[in-house]
């Protein structure tokens, strides 16, 4: 079981999940085992969350620390099993490691930060439902194609 610290250059503990710059993950033992660099830090969209997600996993984090996060990716990582902690932005990671640092657990989503953008904007398209486009004549037929406001094929009426 690991614990992941997200950092910024100077190895102090980053403002948000998702533009740290990296992460410095540790062993039970407080051994650091690897820093993972958050290459989409400057990414729109949530793709590059995810793949931070699975980073982690990979390392068998459990416990992550971070100075905040927003209400999406809180709720995916706490549906992840992940143990999520909010600790004061800037602290100095040796502060972290050695307890001198106020760890504030974050319990549900609602804990975190609310998107800025509206419900599906930040260009993901999380959060948003997919439109069926309205089937073309010419267009072969799927399962998911809506045949509504198409009311003749070739002269034949549907």
């Amino acid at each position: 079981m690991s614990v992941a610290i997200a950092v910024t250059p100077n190895h102090e503990v980053a403002g948000h999940f998702g533009k740290a710059a990296s992460f410095v993950v540790f062993d039970d033992q407080g051994q650091q085992i690897a820093e993972l660099v958050n290459q989409g830090r400057k990414a729109v969209g949530c793709k590059h969350k995810k793949q931070l997600q699975a980073q982690l996993a990979a390392y068998n984090v459990k416990t992550i620390l971070l100075g905040n996060v927003g209400q999406r990716s809180l709720a995916r990582l706490l549906g992840a099993g992940f143990e999520v902690f909010r600790v004061p932005n800037r602290t100095p990671l040796q502060d972290v490691l050695v307890g001198k640092a106020f760890r504030e657990p974050l319990l549900s989503a609602d804990q975190g930060r609310p998107c800025k953008r509206e419900k599906g904007a930040c260009g993901c398209g999380c959060g948003s439902k997919k439109t069926v486009k309205p089937a073309k004549i010419g267009m072969t037929v799927s399962g998911n194609t809506n045949l509504q406001g198409l009311t003749k094929i070739g002269g034949f009426k549907l």
